[in-house]
């Protein structure tokens, strides 16, 4: 993974941050082509939206409950690893270190209270099939996650 190693904030973050970050992670999710193409193609096996939905959740429980400085290198080799056991797959579109950049940028604005990007692409309309497209990534209340991915 290519990028910097420097922290950004952890610690608590509010019941409303947090729904928000899990329906950022979702909308996220959502636009990833090489992620869609997986669960689509089902590379995961036959429950590899189920898959999908697991990652989301684990994401959003690492920012829920980490505690200090959160690094970006750091999630994105447990998203690597993820993809890599739940998948089979490695996505070498370089887009694990994007979506690891955005989530991390997301996790920050919520901790203020700022929803502004998820605002964005809540309002922002994908045409067609994210897996159709060329790729795209726009730029705890955590176990209620479980399916909300679908």
């Amino acid at each position: 993974m290519a990028a910097s190693n420097s922290g950004a904030g952890g610690g608590p973050i509010s019941a409303e941050a947090s729904a928000a970050l899990g329906e950022g992670i979702r909308l996220v999710f959502g636009r990833w082509t090489a992620l869609q193409m997986a669960v689509e193609n089902q590379w995961g096996g036959r429950n590899s939206r189920a898959k999908a939905d697991e990652l989301g959740a684990s994401i959003l429980s690492w920012f829920c409950n980490s505690r200090g400085l959160l690094y970006f290198e750091d999630l994105a080799d447990m998203m690597d690893e993820q993809i890599s056991e739940l998948f089979n797959a490695d996505f070498e579109d370089n887009s694990i270190d994007e979506v690891a950049r955005q989530l991390l940028i997301m996790h920050e604005e919520c901790l203020q209270s700022n929803y502004s990007s998820i605002e964005r692409l809540r309002n922002s309309h994908v045409q067609g099939n994210a897996v159709s497209q060329s790729r795209q990534v726009f730029g705890c209340a955590a176990y209620q996650f479980v399916g909300a991915f679908a």
